[in-house]
């Protein structure tokens, strides 16, 4: 084992380099995820070897019990499915959220831990931004994708902010001074998740954010109400076209013929939920547990050609759009078709617990913890459109979660 010494100052300083690095690699850099989510599965495995009081706190969380369960059980269903080698590595890698829960979990008891990862994510954040802005003029598309990030997970990502922050602004524990920045912070990223037009992360925020200031701040949501009701008219006036183009988006939600995406996205959830039909009476064990990735996009194809659901013509419109494809546009039809309906329900429950713990930690001046159910009912909303378990946006998830709900917990000393 270490030297007493070592670990004592070791430990901390690992986690608070781990968790800034994953925070700020969220905004920035898809490799320094999967770098940082590797090392903090690292120092998890390591802590528990190495440290006797760190191992008992960690398996006493019944959160962490589940979460490692069904870590294991997503591997196990697929060595009982037979799956190939390389969707069993893309479910152990894809659903490390899992594992880094724990260390994350214990990580964030401390309040400097939660510093270096605000910060991370915080200072991630506005460098991905400005950086963003500063590529607008140059920019050949009415969306606008970030400079760090595809444009529907940069739209995914900025909502988790906006939806994060919101609580951080009413909290009271916090100076003017910081409620400001995260009101300017939260204000950016709304801006940058407009300019998106990702229009499931603008249902998704907008569900989440309603829900929290209805319930906690009504007073403010009348006041922003009457704002943005006021605002329209003078900005439309301003800046016609990006008014128009923004509120010729939103009203495309309703478009489900006319719409491209709108008509491809409820074609293949009609397609799948009928899928899964067939699977419930011909293969209950697929339904169950999964065929992995590679196995359902053939399989699913070959439903698709045969089945009599959908016309020859809205067949032949499918394939002019190049689908169907192996995504499914919703995270629930296509988590239960490529791992299976346990391993799905089990996840959501797991998510909806997490939400449950931080929602007893609030207190009136001490707003913080909401942001985990908020973000959590944002990342559920989402899904109904995007593909996000699992997902880089379900690691997203996490993080943001864990860092709100424990930020009423008693600080808790790095133990060695």
């Amino acid at each position: 084992t270490l030297p007493t010494m070592n670990k004592q100052t070791l430990y901390p300083f690992t986690e608070h380099a781990l968790v800034f690095l994953l925070g700020a690699g969220i905004f920035l850099s898809k490799p320094v995820i999967y770098v940082s989510t590797g090392l903090l599965t690292l120092y998890f495995l390591v802590r528990l070897a190495t440290d006797t009081q760190y191992r008992q706190e960690a398996f006493a969380n019944k959160l962490i019990i589940v979460a490692l369960a069904i870590y294991i059980f997503g591997i196990v269903a697929g060595l009982i499915m037979q799956i190939s080698t390389d969707d069993l590595a893309l479910i152990a890698r894809k659903s490390l959220y899992l594992v880094i829960f724990a260390p994350l979990l214990l990580a964030f008891r401390c309040a400097t831990s939660r510093g270096f990862a605000l910060a991370g994510a915080l200072g991630g954040f506005w460098i991905a931004a400005l950086l963003t802005l500063i590529s607008i003029p140059n920019a050949d598309s009415t969306r606008i994708a970030g400079a760090t990030w595809l444009v529907d997970v940069w739209g995914v990502l900025c909502g988790f902010l906006v939806v994060f922050l919101t609580p951080f602004i009413f909290d009271q524990r916090w100076s003017k001074q910081w409620r400001l920045f995260f009101a300017v912070t939260a204000l950016l990223a709304f801006v940058l998740l407009i300019l998106s037009g990702a229009r499931g992360p603008w249902l998704g925020a907008a569900a989440a954010l309603f829900v929290y200031l209805l319930l906690f701040q009504w007073k403010t949501l009348g006041l922003l109400t009457l704002v943005a009701a006021l605002a329209y008219f003078p900005a439309k006036h301003l800046f016609p076209t990006q008014i128009n183009h923004i509120t010729d988006r939103a009203m495309s939600v309703t478009q489900t013929q006319a719409v491209g995406s709108n008509w491809i996205r409820l074609t293949l959830w009609q397609l799948s939920i009928e899928h899964t039909k067939e699977k419930a009476r011909e293969a209950p064990g697929v339904l169950l547990l999964g065929s992995g990735s590679d196995a359902h996009f053939p399989d699913f194809s070959e439903f698709t050609e045969r089945t009599s659901m959908i016309s020859n013509e809205d067949k032949e419109r499918l394939a002019s759009y190049g689908y169907p494809s192996n995504d499914i546009h919703n995270m629930y039809l296509d988590s239960i078709a490529k791992h299976g309906l346990i391993w799905t329900l089990a996840n959501i429950l797991f998510f909806i617990s997490v939400a449950f713990v931080a929602w007893r930690y609030r207190t009136p001046p001490n707003q913080t913890p909401l942001a985990a159910p908020a973000v959590i009912l944002y990342f559920l909303i989402t899904g109904i459109t995007y593909t996000l378990l699992p997902h880089f946006a379900t690691t997203f998830m996490v993080f943001f979660a864990l860092l709100a709900c424990t930020s009423n917990k008693p600080t808790r000393k790095n133990h060695a």
